[in-house]
């Protein structure tokens, strides 16, 4: 047992949810994602009062882009935060059966929400991707600590950038662009919005270590895992350069990101295969290079993971866009994965995480340290 219980908590217009709601609160769901919205729903047994009216229903509480808050507590007395969003929609289901009507609220991130509501053309001379995507994070209060910078590759000289789709959507746009991940998600004790603009960083500390079959300390409920072993893929083209049409070629013969195991995935199939993009939406060479090295990296993560975690056992929330440990899965496929996908469930007297993850290469490498301090004790 932990030396402190597990609680969650949801904030509705920034003050804690009033007494009839979180009484009727039944459950909720989180899902944070990498590359989308993340999404909240929270399901509430509805029953009638004096008035004949339902009585979570009574008062309408949960209005368009509601700011909703919702943390947990897991073997620490410190709530960390999930999400922080904004109400998107309510559906009702109404039962003949006493207690059997239900009323579930979603809500969405800003990426979703405010982010994505307003269709306004707009100019962006001389800026590089990185700074574009910092002043969209600062008109809605989003901090932007992760933003790595990109090269200036598009000027006035050749050609000028005009958005005329959504903040959110032209985040993604620029993220795929330059081969980069953008997400938002909240500083887990402060609980302020950071903005996610970055190559993935599958090498850095690990959040956790998950176990499955690892007898006492077995943390999953399960845990699949897939290797499409013929996935990745080289890549070499060639474009022009706009002002000498000279052509000039980009080759990416290997993934730049590091490897996460013992064997990279691209350098295991003899030959290695050769792919050549014939279209693109590059500005200028630079950006053909860039999104050659892009796709090498992204065939490259070719092995696949998906589990579910025993939240009260692993002591802490999955947090996206950082790896966790794995063991109990084989030499081959024990190790690091990159964390893309956490789906939180939480219920009165459950907690259980559901994951996507990838790696870029299969084997253990020795430098593993499968050590996990928070790990629940018997």
């Amino acid at each position: 047992m932990g030396l402190f219980p597990a609680f969650y908590f949801v904030q509705i217009a920034f003050a804690p949810l009033p007494p009839p709601f979180s009484t009727a609160l039944r459950s909720l769901e989180v899902e944070t994602s990498i590359g989308e919205a993340s999404v909240f729903r929270l399901s509430f047994d509805l029953s009638r009062n004096a008035f004949g009216d339902f009585d979570a229903m009574a008062v309408d509480v949960f209005r368009p882009n509601t700011p909703i808050r919702i943390s947990v507590a897991l073997g620490i007395p410190l709530p960390q935060t999930l999400i922080n969003g904004y109400v998107r929609e309510a559906s009702l289901s109404g039962s003949n059966e006493p207690g059997g009507s239900r009323l579930e609220v979603v809500g969405m991130d800003a990426l979703g929400t405010l982010m994505a509501v307003i269709e306004q053309p707009f100019i962006w001379p001389n800026l590089p991707d990185s700074e574009v995507a910092r002043v969209i994070f600062g008109k809605y209060a989003i901090v932007p600590s992760y933003v790595v910078p990109t090269p200036p590759t598009r000027t006035q000289l050749d050609t000028t950038t005009t958005q005329r789709v959504s903040d959110a959507r032209y985040l993604m746009q620029l993220a795929r662009r330059n081969a980069y991940e953008v997400f938002i998600q909240p500083d887990p004790v402060v609980g302020v919005d950071n903005g996610f603009f970055r190559p993935p960083l599958p090498v850095q500390p690990p959040q956790g270590v998950l176990s499955i079959d690892f007898g006492t300390e077995t943390n999953l409920h399960s845990f699949q895992v897939s290797n499409d072993m013929l996935r990745p893929t080289s890549v070499v083209s060639l474009s022009s350069d706009p002002r000498t049409r000279a052509p000039v070629p980009a080759l990416a013969p290997v993934a730049t990101d590091p490897p996460m195991g013992l064997e990279p995935s691209l350098l295991r199939i003899l030959p290695p295969p050769i792919e050549r993009p014939a279209e693109t939406d590059a500005a200028n060479p630079a950006e053909v290079q860039s999104q050659a090295t892009a796709r090498v990296n992204q065939t490259s993560r070719a092995v696949n993971a998906s589990g579910e975690v025993d939240g009260l056992r692993f002591k802490r929330p999955l947090r996206v866009g950082q790896p966790v440990l794995v063991r109990g899965a084989g030499r081959q496929m024990s190790g690091l994965y990159y964390v893309t996908h956490v789906t939180h469930r939480i219920s009165r007297d459950e907690y259980t995480q559901s994951f996507r993850a990838w790696r870029n290469a299969v084997g253990l490498t020795g430098a593993e340290v499968f050590i996990d301090p928070l790990a629940a004790v018997r």
